[in-house]
């Protein structure tokens, strides 16, 4: 699954992330696994973020398909994850996290 998103998702930039995100109530992972996983990336994505300004890729699915972002985490919490410039993706949107 990882290598199709790869190359299915378009990388856009940060300020394009607003206008194309979608408030989906359903999950995109469906494994407890792969959230708690997701969820360690992201934390780990933070402390990166905040500790040494180091930025990470996050592949999310949007209307139109996945899409990819390379961002700064400035802040995770149990819904959504906050980037540089109060710009916010909903965590249950979120395929990848790559550092």
């Amino acid at each position: 699954m990882n290598i199709e998103l790869q190359t299915r998702a378009l990388t856009v930039s940060k300020e394009q992330v607003p206008g194309i995100i979608t408030l989906n109530p359903a999950d995109v992972l469906t494994a407890d696994v792969d959230k708690k996983h997701r969820n360690r990336m992201l934390y780990l994505a933070m402390i990166l973020g905040n500790g040494y300004k180091s930025k990470v890729q996050i592949t999310f699915e949007t209307i139109d398909g996945p899409r990819r972002v390379e961002t700064t985490v400035w802040a995770t919490t149990e819904r959504n994850v906050m980037l540089k410039g109060g710009i916010t993706i909903p965590v249950n949107s979120i395929y990848l996290v790559e550092y």
